[in-house]
């Protein structure tokens, strides 16, 4: 395990900035999901099913939900009888994700709630699966995030979550740098460089807030020391991102 666990790119006001920053771009966020993910991102959440282990029927939790789209994965997965709970600390993201479930013929319906990942008002040992995407990178503390996901999954629930790597491959590389810039290029003509908080515009921090974040072996570090003992990840897009898996041991 790694000594030092790395905490990502931390400042003063964070929390409020990406409160503020995905308020900003709540209409457009998945639009540019899909230029950032070169329209691979649905296939990542498909991905996350596969690894979710059996859950018809079972209650699941989606952190940082943003505006649902693994949520309306793992309600489809889950099916009839299930509870699928969306939490997210933007108001704005969530209004988005319900008028985007209105138009779906999902099998049960999502309870969308605002909240904090740091401090989920759920009961402990209460939730058989716990997804989130693209979230960690946002929090002011990682550690406490995924001890948070491992405090409130019972014994043998199961954690996946998807998260931006960098390729370790020195020619992928290259080419994710290129495309990297042109993501930010293309963020900065939705954003036009509009600074929140007086700090980033939003597509100028989701590509710094890759910069120090711990991604592979580190993160699994950090999934073991919140007490994911089979923590694992998965690569996806040659590096791109990673989808880590870990189980609640049995009591």
């Amino acid at each position: 395990m790694t000594e030092e666990l790395k905490t990502g790119n931390q400042f003063e006001g964070k929390e409020e900035f990406i409160k503020d920053a995905f308020t900003e771009i709540a209409e457009y966020y998945d639009d540019m999901n899909e230029v950032m993910s070169m329209h691979m991102v649905q296939g990542w959440h498909k991905f996350m099913m596969k690894k979710a282990g059996d859950i018809k029927g079972k209650t699941c939790l989606d952190v940082g939900t943003g505006t649902g789209e693994i949520a309306f994965h793992v309600a489809r997965t889950a099916g009839p009888g299930s509870t699928v709970i969306g939490v997210d600390i933007t108001p704005a993201m969530l209004e988005l994700a319900k008028r985007k479930e209105a138009e779906m013929d999902l099998p049960v319906k999502i309870d969308w709630r605002e909240g904090d990942a740091l401090n989920l008002d759920i009961e402990d040992n209460s939730v058989n699966l716990v997804t989130s995407g693209y979230m960690l990178r946002n929090v002011t503390n990682i550690l406490q995030a995924v001890s948070e996901m491992h405090r409130v999954l019972a014994p043998g629930g199961r954690v996946v979550v998807a998260e931006l790597s960098k390729p370790k491959n020195p020619i992928v590389k290259i080419g994710y740098n290129l495309y990297m810039k042109r993501v930010k290029a293309y963020g900065r003509k939705r954003d036009s460089g509009k600074k929140i908080d007086g700090k980033f515009s939003p597509y100028e921090w989701l590509t710094r807030s890759i910069e120090g974040f711990p991604y592979g072996d580190d993160m699994v570090a950090v999934f073991k020391k919140a007490g994911f003992k089979d923590a694992h990840f998965h690569v996806k897009s040659m590096g791109a991102v990673n989808i880590y898996v870990g189980t609640k041991e049995q009591e």
